[in-house]
């Protein structure tokens, strides 16, 4: 599977270097076993390009009209600089490559009047942890896009933890889950282990504690498939901590501060996108 996925991905340019460029290109590598020669990565920072080159051993260039001809083009660049990127891509030719995007808030259509409605155009929300192969992805394919190259990058990104397919109109609400997820959960822990320092333990070991029981948390869910509010009321003893801790929390408006969180990301997203 893994070889077939890496033949039908042929060369793979990915345009843009920063924290989503090199999550995707480490888990091509480390996850998806591409051959780094089979990769090349466009960023205009000379510094940014020879920390790439470096750390991950693939070419780059600072323009990535020099990296034509490509097979699968990943445009991981912020919203603003896609129709820049993605004109300058296609005034030059990209031939039958296949188009996939990641940023926030772009959609199919718009990338299509650009490179014209024969190209597959795929739209992917990912997040970071796909470096590690814990990532999630939800992927959508274009009005014209084949079924087949929404499959193969569903299954690339599969590769790097687990990817889902989706109707575009959904992306938004992807990117406010998935895709802004892992920061999330990042102040939960933060928070907690900072508020263990104040009682007294060391931060350090605080925040083992929490990122660990964050991780066994998500393994049991995901390994049970338990009913959420069913596993909360299973650890919520009557007049024990864990209720007392909720109840403090849901006092505070924990719940309608994350819900308000979502949302706003959702309309963030769509904001980009218009």
């Amino acid at each position: 599977m893994v070889m077939m996925i890496r033949e039908r991905l042929g060369r793979v340019l990915i345009v843009g270097g920063g924290h989503m460029g090199q999550a995707i290109l480490g888990g091509l590598l480390n996850k998806a076993e591409i051959d780094p020669e089979r990769i090349v990565v466009a960023n205009p920072g000379a510094e940014k390009r020879a920390f790439i080159e470096s750390i991950f051993g693939v070419a780059t260039v600072d323009d990535a009209r020099k990296a034509l001809p490509a097979d699968t083009i990943i445009l991981a660049v912020k919203p603003n600089v896609v129709p820049t990127v993605a004109s300058q891509l296609a005034s030059q030719g990209i031939g039958q490559a296949r188009i996939v995007s990641v940023a926030a808030g772009v959609s199919t259509a718009s990338l299509i009047d650009i490179f014209g409605t024969q190209t597959d155009v795929v739209r992917v929300m990912p997040n970071t942890p796909l470096a590690n192969g814990c990532g999630m992805s939800a992927v959508s394919g274009g009005a014209q896009t084949s079924p087949e190259s929404v499959d193969l990058v569903r299954d690339m990104f599969a590769y790097m933890g687990a990817a889902v397919i989706i109707a575009e109109d959904q992306q938004d609400i992807a990117c406010a889950v998935s895709g802004s997820g892992p920061a999330y959960f990042e102040l939960v822990v933060e928070s907690i282990a900072r508020e263990a320092e104040k009682l007294g333990m060391d931060y350090q070991t605080a925040l083992t504690l929490a990122v660990q029981t964050m991780k066994g948390t998500a393994v049991m869910l995901e390994e049970t498939h338990q009913d959420l509010p069913a596993a909360i009321k299973a650890v919520s003893t009557p007049g024990g901590t864990t209720a007392a801790a909720l109840e403090q929390m849901r006092a505070g408006g924990l719940e309608s501060s994350l819900a308000d969180g979502v949302a706003a990301a959702c309309k963030r997203s769509r904001e980009l996108g218009a």
